[in-house]
């Protein structure tokens, strides 16, 4: 059998340093109010191909049937993890990489103030492996974020007194919030004719760290300032089904259906209490005074929502695809340590497409490009303020293959794309607007070949 080749080695360790650089230097710079609620603030969760067509899924698979059963796939292949009923289809080893940096600007209606951050993180990690091209099995192997919390706000406020005869003083309040939830998953994929099945175990996982610290300004007396803090820490195994259904509409055009969901679900977590008083040392960093109360891993369960994608693509052989998809997420299921939170039922919908000029036109590289567009809406499930939180993003995307190395079963493909987009209106204390840039790797060789000949 073949092994990773030195080049594709090198190719691997290349993306996987500069990607870590360029996050560490940036993620921190990220500042949200909204990631106070739920699990924070929702990363995408379609690979960087799908997400150029609005991010739309549950109907699509990078599969060409032309190429089955043969000891050669002249291409890479885009692995999609939201839908595992796709790894059935996995011909060619594929290790994808997704990158993605995000602006965001955030307004209140009320104020002419803004205020704009940006934040950089790996995506996803994902190794696509075909265990059987005969039988037409699928594993698949990643690791991605699910969501992420970090705010810092400081506020200030009047402490007025019962006797009207003492002056009122000033109190500083500064709110803070870090962590984010996280899955490593392992996903297999099966096909039986037309119909395709998989599941994705994975294990979530993730924290938070929320903290209240308040300071008493008064010109006379020295207050001790105050942190009223929780850590939690939490997980659990997370079941996630997919099934696609594909129908030849003629020779070059294909139907797919798709459908991909979880049931709601129950993790353990542990939390520290910490209410204390506290002062800042030289350098600015808290230091404790004296603790009024501390409680150490104090038990509790997690509610997970149910959450459902259903749509379907239609696909022109080397020309163009179109496709929607419909999800929704069952919020109201959702729990902390026995407290509901400011969430919602949600719902978006997706619809988007790509279109390749000549993919076999020997001249012009750019005829060779998928160039791609998209678009979504829908309420997002936090509703922090009594009222919707609506959502509205336009993607553009391309495909970009990279020639392949000569003599080699080596594929490369890059995947960009560009969204914009919109949460909250006039309505909301809080208006978003955001604009991210993703660009994702997909570095394939064909593995497991028994030589022909010595």
């Amino acid at each position: 059998m073949l092994l990773v080749s030195a080049t594709t080695k090198r190719k691997l360790w290349f993306s996987f340093l500069f990607l870590s650089v360029v996050v560490g230097s940036l993620q921190a710079q990220e500042n949200s109010p909204y990631s106070r609620y739920g699990f924070g603030d929702l990363v995408p969760n379609q690979p960087v191909l799908n997400r150029g067509m609005g991010g739309i899924a549950a109907g699509y698979v990078d599969y060409d049937k032309r190429y089955d059963l043969k000891d050669q796939y002249p291409k890479s292949q885009n692995v999609n993890f939201l839908n595992p009923a796709s790894y059935s289809k996995i011909r060619i080893t594929s290790f994808n990489l997704g990158f993605e940096i995000d602006s965001r600007t955030l307004r209140s209606p009320a104020q002419a103030e803004k205020f704009t951050a940006s934040s950089a993180i790996i995506s996803y990690l994902q190794l696509g492996i075909p265990l059987s091209r005969k039988r037409q099995i699928g594993l698949n192997l990643g690791l991605r974020p699910l969501s992420r919390i970090n705010y810092k706000i400081q506020t200030s406020e009047k402490h007025l007194y019962p006797d009207p005869s003492i002056l009122s003083d000033s109190i500083s309040n500064l709110f803070e919030g870090t962590g984010g939830t996280y899955e490593a998953f392992a996903g297999i994929g099966k096909s039986f004719k037309n119909l395709s099945i998989g599941v994705n175990v994975g294990y979530f996982f993730g924290t938070k760290d929320y903290s209240t610290r308040k300071t008493f300004l008064n010109d006379t007396v020295l207050y001790y300032k105050s942190n009223y803090e929780t850590k939690t820490s939490f997980g659990g195994f997370l079941f996630n089904l997919g099934v696609q259904y594909q129908a030849s509409l003629d020779k070059k055009t294909k139907l797919v259906i798709g459908a991909f969901g979880n049931l709601r679900q129950t993790f353990n977590g542990q939390q520290d209490i910490i209410r204390e008083t506290f002062s800042y040392d030289a350098s600015g960093a808290p230091f404790p005074i004296d603790t009024v109360e501390a409680q150490k891993d104090v038990k509790g369960k997690i509610e997970y929502p149910s959450n459902l994608g259903i749509g379907f693509t239609i696909e022109r052989l080397d020309r163009w695809m179109l496709g929607a998809d419909f999800t929704t997420s069952n919020w109201t299921d959702y729990s902390f340590f026995g407290v509901k939170d400011l969430v919602r039922n949600s719902w978006t919908m997706h619809v988007g497409g790509q279109f390749v000029p000549d993919a076999f036109n020997p001249k012009g590289y750019w005829n060779h490009v998928a160039y791609r567009a998209g678009f979504y809406f829908g309420p997002d499930y936090i509703k922090a303020d009594g009222k919707d939180l609506n959502q509205l993003g336009i993607t553009l995307g391309a495909g970009l293959p990279v020639r392949k190395n000569p003599y080699t079963n080596q594929f490369t493909y890059i995947n960009v794309g560009l969204e914009y987009g919109k949460r909250g209106g006039n309505a909301n204390l809080l208006r978003e607007n955001m604009f991210r840039i993703t660009v994702g790797f997909t570095l394939s060789d064909l593995w497991f070949i028994k030589k022909k000949y010595n």
